[in-house]
């Protein structure tokens, strides 16, 4: 694995690429998240974060949280990182033990077939085929107990709020509900897109366990736009590659994505490499029309289009981009 230690001015195009790649972009959310992940956990005499989830006195109940923003806003990479960042946090992996369970909801899930995914991670053979939802996460739960899980994390949770025939929506809000509750409560957070809060807030009691932590876009002109556009900066310059200043690339990806982190990381780290594997040292406009035309398909005009960008924007948001 490439490091920056180890990434010098005759690094291969590849160990380039691969550390591009490995890179991760910390922002104002990272802190935020921190803060939320207080409010889950009980706290030590020195107010740090210990790996016991925090009970509410009276109710004995554990606390949950829900990360929410559109697809694309960089959930899932915050995520990952707070778990390599915190310290008392340790991922279950394949043949290793851990007190996190990070669990992803395919997109035809049910709350059962959930219960079995989570079951079937904490070690558990398999259920019968004609178990049913509340059985089955009797068992999953005894599972996180069995296998020390303090916090479980749901990625693209609101697959299981979607509504549609045979599935049990006011069920699976129960079901998240319950695991905050009982000697086997653990911590839960909830990622999704904002879809997932609206289902959720059908069941007050759920909603209000629940802390919403939401990701919101980066504005133009913002310090969270000067401060990527920095980022954008140093990895170009890590890399031995140089932006044109005129060209105001990290502000044209900011608008093309419409502030959304993630993709916006996702089509600078593509930006560059195309660059990198071309051999140029100077990346250009066209290399990130390239990516983003392969993403979203040709248009007559984009931000990426030559001449000044203060021009370029002000055309493309009469014509109503973005909307």
């Amino acid at each position: 694995m490439v490091n920056l230690n180890t990434l010098t001015a005759s690094s291969s195009i590849p160990e380039k690429v691969d550390w591009l790649a490995e890179r991760y972009w910390k922002f104002s959310r990272d802190e935020r998240l921190l803060e939320s992940l207080k409010g889950l956990f009980a706290l030590d005499k020195d107010g740090e974060l210990t790996s016991e989830p925090a009970r509410d006195p009276l109710t004995r109940e554990t606390a949950g949280l829900m990360v929410l923003a559109p697809s694309g806003s960089g959930k899932t990479a915050l995520l990952m990182r707070a778990i390599r960042a915190t310290k008392v946090l340790s991922e279950v992996a394949e043949g290793e033990a851990g007190n996190t369970m990070y669990v992803t909801v395919p997109a035809e899930a049910t709350i059962k077939s959930l219960a079995e995914l989570i079951a079937r991670r904490a070690g558990y053979g398999g259920m019968a085929s004609k178990i049913r939802a509340h059985e089955a996460w009797a068992v999953a739960r005894h599972r996180l107990r069995v296998a020390g899980i303090k916090l479980l994390i749901i990625d693209e949770a609101h697959h299981l709020v979607r509504p549609g025939p045979g599935r049990d929506v006011p069920g699976a809000v129960q079901s998240l509900k319950h695991l905050l509750q009982g000697d086997a409560a653990v911590a839960v957070i909830l990622v999704g897109v904002p879809k997932l809060r609206e289902a959720v807030m059908g069941d007050e009691e759920t909603d209000r366990r629940f802390e919403k932590l939401f990701l919101k876009p980066i504005n133009a002109g913002s310090p969270e736009a000067e401060h990527f556009a920095k980022c954008c900066g140093w990895m170009a310059s890590s890399l031995g590659l140089t932006m044109a200043a005129r060209d105001r690339l990290p502000e044209r990806i900011l608008f093309a994505e419409q502030g959304q982190l993630g993709r916006a990381v996702d089509l600078f780290k593509e930006t560059m490499t195309r660059a990198l594997r071309a051999r140029r040292e100077f990346p250009s406009l066209e290399d990130a029309e390239h990516r983003f035309e392969a993403l979203y398909g040709p248009r007559e005009t984009s931000p990426f289009a030559p001449g000044n960008w203060d021009a370029v924007r002000s055309e493309l948001e009469k014509s109503g981009w973005g909307r």
